[in-house]
């Protein structure tokens, strides 16, 4: 083969390693930058969450077997346990979980996940069933988010207030217990619910650090790591919107003794 004609071909293979080797030098500079932007962001989420010392989680079968003890340790203050879900569903953990929760002493919470499609009243003997009057001592709470088709160009605004409102009024009715409304800033909008201290919010667009006087509670993080023994549990972190001073106040004002 002629000089000439080996030349090409090193030179080929010469730009198609530069070019490879500027492909990686760019995805380790992407990832670089992205892993950068993450432990910012960590940082900065973990600095707000320090201005809110009251912390708690909420729990369903999902998250497997839950050590309240546990919890209780890694500076949790309370817990919310799902109930049920629409008019024929339940946690299967439920009174496992309750029935283990009453030896921490954390104040324990309970919760229904509203459906747009089920009746208000199948819904409320629904959780009624499941939960009998094992309502623990904090607000009971209503979980009401948009899911599949219904969101907020598919449904009623009025209709849907008015079968929310039905529900927290049966609900407060029957157990005579205040009522967390726990949502999102645009179904409260629909709602127009007069918040009290019968009809408290938990938000779950709250913006950390920033003036949220209406809501009771915050979502913080979905995925938050807690330790469980050898194991690291990722459970939906919830902090209380004030002090430990208020906090106090709000238990003697609030829960069920």
């Amino acid at each position: 083969m002629k000089r000439e004609d080996i030349q090409p071909i090193y030179s080929q293979q010469r730009k198609s390693r530069q070019k490879t080797a500027k492909i990686l030098i760019g995805f380790f500079v992407l990832a670089f930058l992205i892993a950068g932007g993450w432990l910012i962001y960590h940082q900065h989420q973990q600095k707000l969450l320090r201005m809110y010392p009251v912390k708690g989680v909420s729990i369903t079968q999902s998250n497997g077997y839950i050590d309240f003890e546990e919890l209780k340790n890694d500076g949790f203050s309370f817990v919310y346990l799902r109930a049920s879900q629409g008019a024929m569903y339940s946690d299967d953990s439920f009174s496992s979980n309750f029935q283990r929760s009453q030896g921490s002493q954390l104040p324990i919470g309970v919760y229904h996940v509203f459906s747009f499609s089920s009746s208000v009243s199948d819904q409320f003997k629904n959780f009624s069933r499941e939960v009998g009057y094992d309502t623990g001592s904090l607000p009971i709470a209503v979980s009401i988010q948009y899911y599949g088709d219904y969101n907020k160009s598919t449904l009623e605004n009025d209709r849907v207030r008015d079968r929310i409102i039905k529900f927290v009024k049966l609900l407060r009715r029957y157990y005579k217990r205040p009522i967390m409304i726990w949502t999102n800033s645009e179904i409260l909008g629909v709602l127009n619910i007069h918040v009290s201290r019968k009809y408290q919010v938990w938000l779950t667009d709250g913006r950390l650090g920033r003036p949220n006087a209406d809501a009771t509670f915050m979502s913080a993080d979905d995925h938050s790591p807690v330790k469980m023994g050898n194991q690291t549990t990722l459970l939906p972190e919830t902090v209380f919107n004030g002090s430990k001073q208020k906090w106090h106040r709000y238990l003697s004002a609030n829960t069920n003794n």
